[in-house]
């Protein structure tokens, strides 16, 4: 096999294990903080995507459920 196919095929064995040991990342809308702040900052609201936990289910952890089967 070709170098370039083996060294592909190890990240994504790598990132398939991160995302089993780390299934949650921040949330890109609110970067973790699981709030959104008033132009003036002085007043917050719950971020709706991840319903102000902060965190989200990696696509990697997504598609790694999807396999075993379940939803």
């Amino acid at each position: 096999m070709d170098s370039l196919t083996v060294l592909a095929l190890g990240a994504l064995a790598l990132y398939l294990l991160a995302c089993w040991w780390w299934p949650y990342a921040a949330c890109g809308r609110c970067k973790g903080a699981g709030r959104h702040r008033s132009p003036t900052g002085k007043a917050f609201r719950q971020c709706r995507r991840c319903k102000g936990s902060g965190r989200r289910v990696r696509l990697g952890r997504r598609l790694f459920e999807a396999a075993r089967g379940k939803s």
